[in-house]
């Protein structure tokens, strides 16, 4: 018996893929030229509203010298790479979403680390596509272990399948 997946509850709440993201890593080229910059001035509209603010920045040190760039969120003060617009550009915990990956379902972990696995080997993403062979210059060990642990997630994914159509027999009724 393959082990049983249990399905909890759909997420009803948003995730931060809902939400336009401004990154610290688009403006470094920028910064790295401005030299000493402690802010970036904003101008923009979002849901017909006009928004103008500026949004400091903080640096550290990297281990091998430079220095590193990040955000103050403009709500909380916390250092963060990436800031999402709920009207002003926030960080995820003033937001209070959650990551895509998150809010996925059990099931959809099992498809998506297949997929994963799938685009490493170089297939077609899909697990009716079967098996299609090692891809040129993989090692033969890497190919076995990836093979073997993709094969683990059909079973998970088959097996999970079977148990729901047997826990939904006699709810729906294909008869007209």
């Amino acid at each position: 018996m393959i082990g049983k997946v249990v399905m909890p509850a759909l997420a009803t709440t948003h995730s931060l893929n809902n939400y336009p993201r401004l990154s610290i890593t688009s403006y470094r080229d920028q910064l790295r030229q401005a030299g000493k910059a402690n802010k970036i001035d904003l101008n923009y509209k979002y849901r017909n509203q006009s928004y103008s603010y500026s949004i400091s920045l903080t640096k550290t040190a990297c281990n091998y010298g430079n220095y590193r760039y990040w955000w103050l969120c403009p709500n909380c003060s916390k250092r963060v790479s990436v800031l999402y617009c709920a009207g002003a550009y926030v960080c995820r915990h003033c937001i209070g979403a959650n990551y895509g990956s998150q809010l996925q379902q059990p099931i959809d972990r099992l498809f998506s680390r297949a997929d994963a696995i799938r685009q490493r080997l170089g297939w077609q993403s899909g697990i009716a596509y079967g098996n299609q062979g090692r891809p040129k210059h993989m090692h033969f060990t890497t190919y076995y272990k990836l093979v073997t642990e993709h094969d683990r997630l059909v079973q998970k994914i088959c097996g999970a399948t079977m148990q729901m159509i047997e826990n939904n027999k006699g709810r729906a009724s294909y008869e007209r």
